[in-house]
C-alpha cells in the first residue's frame, strides 16, 4: 500500500507533471495543494500542514541552528532566480551606483528573505556596497527561534514597500514584487542593464541563485527514509518533462524571441541548467551559507551537508 503523504508548491512548469499526476513518487501517494502565493504557502508549511513543502531557502538556513522547524530539505531546489532585476531605487535619492546605496534606507521584504540574501551578497561582492551602513527597512516580521540580530544592524520595521519607495521615505528597495517599468515615474532599477549583467555574473561565478528549496516532514524521514529519493527522483523526472515541453515550445511558444533565448540559455547553462541535486550545487550552498553568516542570519558558518537528509548527498 502507498504511503499518503501531502505536498504544497506553486504552479511552476517544472512540478507541472507532479501536480496533473503523470508523475508519481514510487511508494507514495502524494496529494498536492497548489499555492502561488510565497507568503502564505511559507506560512503554511512552518505551521506544518503539510508533509512535503516548498520553502524559503534562507529561512530554513535560520533555523539549523535549533531546527525547531520539524523538516528537513532534499536538494531540490523548486525556485530558482538571479536577482539583479530585484533592487530598486527612487531617482530623485541621488543612486547611480550601488555604492551610493551606503547610508541609506533600503527596504527588504523580511531579513531572512533569500531573494534579499542574494541580492546584499552581490552588492557587497561585486559592488562593495558596506552593508553594515545601511538602515534595512523590514515589511514584516518573521520570528525565528533563537535568532538573536548582530551588534551592527540597523533594522526598522514598515509596511507598504512601494509607496515607501515612491515619497522617498525609503532610497532602495529589495523586492520580488515587480516595482518597475512603469508604475511610478520616480522608480527604477538600480542596474537597468540587468539582463546583460545576470549573464555575465552566471558566465563568471556558474551561480544560479537559489531561492526555495523541498523540505519533508522529520517523522515522515524517520520512519520512511526511503521518501527522501523517491520525491527527488520524481521531482527530477518532472523537470525532465518540463524540459521536453520548453524544447517544443522553441518554436511554439506566444512569444517574439523565445527561440533565440531557448537556444542561448543552452548554449550557457548545458541541457540541465535548472540544476538538482547535491554534489554540482554544493558551491551554491556554500555561497548561500556564507552569505547568511556574514549577515547574522547564522551565527557560525553551517556547511552545505548541515542542511539535508543524509541520503540525498549522493545525489
Amino acid at each position: 500500500m502507498a504511503l499518503k503523504l501531502t505536498m504544497t508548491c506553486g504552479p511552476y512548469d517544472r512540478a507541472r507533471a507532479l501536480i496533473d499526476g503523470s508523475v508519481k513518487p514510487e511508494g507514495i501517494e502524494l496529494a498536492i495543494t497548489v499555492n502561488a502565493d510565497d507568503v502564505s504557502r511559507q506560512m503554511q508549511g512552518a505551521q506544518g500542514n503539510f508533509d512535503v513543502v516548498e520553502f524559503f531557502t534562507s529561512r530554513y538556513i535560520a533555523d539549523l541552528p535549533l531546527r525547531t522547524l520539524g523538516f528537513t530539505a532534499i536538494p531540490i531546489f523548486v525556485k530558482r532566480m538571479f536577482r539583479h532585476s530585484s533592487v530598486y531605487v527612487n531617482k530623485r535619492r541621488g543612486i547611480r551606483l550601488p555604492a551610493d546605496l551606503n547610508g541609506k534606507r533600503v527596504g527588504v521584504q523580511t531579513w531572512f528573505t533569500s531573494a534579499a540574501l542574494w541580492a546584499r551578497g552581490m552588492l557587497a561582492d561585486e559592488h562593495g556596497v558596506d552593508l553594515h551602513s545601511i538602515t534595512w527597512v523590514a515589511g514584516r516580521q518573521e520570528p525565528v527561534e533563537g535568532w538573536v540580530a548582530p551588534s551592527w544592524l540597523k533594522l526598522e520595521f514598515a509596511k507598504g514597500h512601494f509607496d515607501l519607495l515612491a515619497a522617498g521615505e525609503i532610497d532602495a528597495c529589495i523586492s520580488t514584487e515587480m516595482m518597475a517599468p512603469g508604475r511610478h515615474p520616480d522608480v527604477d532599477f538600480l542596474f537597468p542593464n540587468y539582463a546583460e549583467l545576470e549573464r555575465d555574473y552566471y558566465r563568471r561565478t556558474k551561480i544560479f541563485p537559489i531561492m526555495h528549496t523541498l523540505l519533508v516532514r522529520n517523522s515522515v524521514l524517520n520512519e520512511h527514509p526511503w521518501v527522501a529519493m523517491s520525491l527527488f527522483d520524481a521531482w527530477e523526472e518532472s523537470k525532465r518533462q518540463c524540459y521536453k515541453w520548453l524544447e517544443w515550445q522553441r518554436i511554439h511558444q506566444t512569444s517574439l524571441w523565445y527561440r533565440s533565448l531557448w537556444e542561448e540559455e543552452q548554449a550557457a547553462g548545458g541541457t540541465d541548467f535548472y540544476v538538482w541535486g547535491f554534489q554540482k550545487t554544493r558551491f551554491e550552498l556554500d555561497k548561500m551559507l556564507d552569505y547568511a553568516h556574514r549577515l547574522g542570519i547564522t551565527a557560525r558558518r553551517h556547511q552545505p551537508e548541515e542542511m539535508f537528509w543524509p541520503a540525498t548527498l549522493a545525489t
